[in-house]
């Protein structure tokens, strides 16, 4: 024993500590009896009273960056407590040269006395020749249990992650956890509403802002608060205030998420070890996405149609409460740059034109304009052209047999695709045996230089047609499937005017050319061209 610490009185802090991460059964290793144990130990040793004591709940050993642990050492550099007693060095830390970092140099400098009860360890005690060996070897197997754990939880997870299960703390808003099993998501009914309302709201052309501003001012709470008023304890960085409120950006970030229309995206982040807990985002290819994992809230087509919406430069006047009927829609048939809504006051009275922003900017393309007024009137008509056509095609679809005609495609195309297949593959071989001619003086580097580029050619050539025929091939079988795109113009065939929402669910964008010609170019047009050839060939093998 030190001489010169015989009589000293020692203010101890018991450190508690308890992470399932690292594996620790609450049964042995709970917060209670860890306490209950080291209150034992006290009153088996009267030179040591109790100062203090700290508890990390929740957090793993591989780090020190732990709260409890930093305010014991702030108490330590104060001179409050210089004595410091753990259950046993795993519940200290797991980390192999930091524990041993301050156990064997730290503590000893500030004369801080280290106990851990249960490895038999006491730095005020005279040292074994054991003791510098042990206690290194024992925080070794502490850090390499941890580090087989962590490999262990990560592999598990990614399992999860892969069947569908939901991960996350809390559920998204408008989902709850399954009552039965807290990694399945189940609607919830009045929170859906909301998100519905948002998605309907964004279609008709209100900004992210005023819906955040009316749902404010209608009193429905913001998804954080609205979790806390089921009694959830949760907390963000994002919030401002006292009370979390809805903003443009949480409405923003809420019309982005796919998990609405079933799909679920996890793993987008992780810890780059089990000792670095600082989180690092993950590449795109890296997600674990499943689709059709849960039930939807907003249609597919509805979320792509808000997703194309929020892709386009659309501002509202500060008059207006809501952005103009075509806003980021039309575009200069010329030179492909956007038409703009500008003003202008003639009479007495105010009009509205659309203007190239490219001849605004820099006068790169003429100054064509046209009347709002005009433009509305065309458009409508030829929205209406294009209705009853996809309604025609909706009966010839009901009676014509086309589904031959599709089967004998997808066959014709997909032979091609072998074919090419084989070729790219025998090409392939033919690069692979080039260097082994060389090598055997069959043929000299000029010639192999010269083969061997003129076959990657042809393979680069082969692949890039296979991936043509493989994207046709995709579609061929999608139509044969997915005419759904059909009853969404049904939908509008007796309209009367147009509105927002009919604009952004029927057509992709509004071409307006120097000449005056006007062209709507609609959603799903490729399809509609698809099944426009498919019906004309089904109706000449019947005439023949």
């Amino acid at each position: 024993m030190n001489p010169i610490n015989i009589n000293k009185v020692w203010r101890a802090t018991l450190y508690l500590r308890l992470s399932r991460e690292d594996g620790d059964k609450e049964e042995s290793n709970s917060i209670a009896g860890q306490r209950s144990l080291l209150r034992d130990y006290l009153k088996q040793h009267p030179d040591i009273q109790e100062y203090a004591v700290q508890i990390d709940d929740g957090w793993s050993g591989s780090t020190f960056e732990r709260p409890s642990f930093k305010k014991m050492m702030e108490d330590v550099k104060a001179g409050k407590t210089n004595c410091i007693i753990v259950k046993d060095l795993s519940r200290f830390g797991r980390n192999y040269l930091d524990a041993g970092e301050y156990i064997e140099k730290i503590f000893p400098f500030m004369g801080i006395r280290f106990i851990a009860v249960n490895d038999n360890y006491d730095s005020f005690r005279e040292k074994n020749t054991s003791d510098d060996l042990i206690v290194p070897f024992k925080n070794l197997i502490n850090e390499a249990y941890c580090r087989d754990i962590s490999v262990k939880i990560r592999t598990q997870l990614e399992v999860k992650r892969k069947n569908g299960q939901f991960l996350g703390a809390f559920a998204t808003y408008g989902y709850l956890k399954d009552p039965q099993d807290k990694n399945r998501l189940i609607v919830d009914v009045y929170a859906a509403s909301v998100v519905q309302e948002i998605f309907r709201r964004k279609i008709e052309g209100e900004s992210p802002q005023d819906i955040a501003d009316r749902l404010n001012g209608d009193g429905i709470l913001s998804p954080l608060e609205y979790k806390r008023s089921l009694g959830m304890k949760c907390s963000t960085p994002l919030q401002t205030g006292l009370r979390a409120s809805w903003s443009a950006a949480s409405i923003i970030r809420l019309l982005k998420n796919p998990l609405y229309i079933g799909t679920l995206t996890q793993g987008r982040a992780t810890t780059p070890s089990y000792k670095v807990h600082k989180r690092v985002n993950r590449a795109e290819n890296e997600w674990t996405v499943i689709e059709d994992n849960h039930e939807a809230i907003i249609s597919r087509r509805d979320f792509d149609t808000v997703q194309k919406i929020l892709s386009w430069d659309t501002r509202r006047s500060p008059s207006e409460t809501a952005v103009s009927l075509f806003s980021g829609m039309v575009f200069c048939g010329d030179c492909g740059a956007s038409m703009v809504r500008k003003p202008v006051s003639a009479g007495g009275k105010r009009y509205f034109y659309y203007v190239c922003s490219a001849n605004k900017q820099n006068k790169s393309c003429s100054p064509h304009r046209i009347r709002a007024e005009e433009l509305e009137s065309a458009v409508f008509r030829l929205l209406q052209e294009h209705i009853s056509a996809v309604v025609d095609l909706d009966y010839m679809l009901s009676v014509s047999d086309t589904a031959p005609l599709r089967t004998a495609e997808a066959v014709k195309v997909q032979r091609q695709l072998d074919g090419l297949k084989a070729e790219y593959e025998r090409l392939q071989k033919l690069i692979m045996s080039l260097y082994e001619n060389l090598t055997d003086g069959i043929i000299d580097k000029a010639e192999y230089l010269r083969l061997k580029q003129s076959f990657t050619g042809r393979a680069n050539e082969a692949e890039k047609q296979m991936d043509t025929l493989q994207e046709r091939l995709t579609k061929i079988k999608d139509h044969v499937t997915d005419t759904s795109w059909i009853e969404e113009f049904k939908k509008y065939r007796s309209i009367t005017a147009l509105d927002r929402t009919v604009v952004v669910k029927l057509i992709d964008r509004i071409m307006v050319y120097e000449d005056g010609t006007i062209e709507v170019l609609p959603r799903w047009r490729d399809e509609y061209t698809w099944q426009i050839g498919i019906v004309k060939q089904a109706n000449l093998k019947e005439a023949v």
